[in-house]
């Protein structure tokens, strides 16, 4: 995906867990990705060597924990409407996320596919991405991607490659910037870096998550689908850390 300070239009740029119970949340991802929290109005941020890399916020019991992508744009009611237009639905209208953080909503498209709007002002999305404990990939969901790639056109102009396997590469301002895949379940997969999935794996499940699929080789990188211990499905994804990447 592009890099961190480079968020063009429809670009995931932002990751964000609705947690039931904040303190269990932290203790395990603080614990699976090493991330220390600050605490914000409203909402907590995840750090990782002093950088932002993901966002937490409180959800009432009862209901479901889950990862919510966040997809950059330049005008947050004007992407809201759009997603109406393109026969999808706003669940939260625009609203100001503090300290200077930006504007936000929330959105689900037709198939009911939820993803989240981010406008920046100070705040650039994610400080950090393509690395172990950091957000490295988003992948959206629909049993018709056909239709998803029309409203994520209409809605984005993505633009994409062949399908391969039922999946799309899509492409913004050139850049590879995410996929649309062929699922049974709508939504948006958010995946993590990490240095060796099975160890990765193996620390998942000590600390009360499961594993849904995986370990297994991709062209991506070895990947496995896992769930905290609060039922948040995730990916890991196998990628290189900052320093094998500067020594190459």
């Amino acid at each position: 995906m592009p890099k961190a300070g480079r968020y063009h239009e429809g670009v995931p740029c932002w990751v964000e867990l609705g947690a039931v119970n904040l303190g269990r949340a932290r203790r395990f991802y603080g614990a699976l990705f090493a991330w220390e929290f600050v605490e914000l109005p409203g909402w907590t941020v995840a750090t990782l060597r002093g950088a932002q890399v993901a966002g937490l916020t409180a959800r009432p019991r009862g209901s479901e924990q889950s990862w919510t992508t966040y997809l950059a744009v330049a005008d947050a009611g004007r992407t809201a409407a759009a997603v109406r237009e393109a026969g999808g639905r706003v669940l939260r209208e625009p609203y100001e996320v503090p300290p200077e953080q930006g504007w936000a909503a929330l959105a689900a498209d037709p198939a009911g596919a939820v993803f989240g709007l981010r406008q920046g002002l100070l705040w650039q999305g994610a400080g950090l991405v393509d690395e172990p404990a950091a957000f490295s990939w988003s992948e959206q969901h629909s049993p018709d991607p056909d239709a998803a790639r029309t409203f994520y056109r209409q809605v984005f102009g993505y633009e994409y490659g062949r399908e391969n396997d039922g999946a799309t590469l899509f492409r913004v301002a050139g850049l590879p910037a995410g996929g649309i895949a062929r699922r049974p379940d709508p939504g948006w997969a958010v995946h993590f870096g990490t240095a060796d999935t099975d160890l990765a794996v193996e620390r998942v499940r000590e600390l009360g998550g499961t594993v849904l699929a995986g370990p297994e080789p991709t062209a991506f990188g070895r990947r496995a689908v896992v769930r905290d211990d609060g039922g948040a499905a995730f990916t890991l994804v196998g990628v290189p850390s900052a320093e094998q990447t500067a020594a190459a």
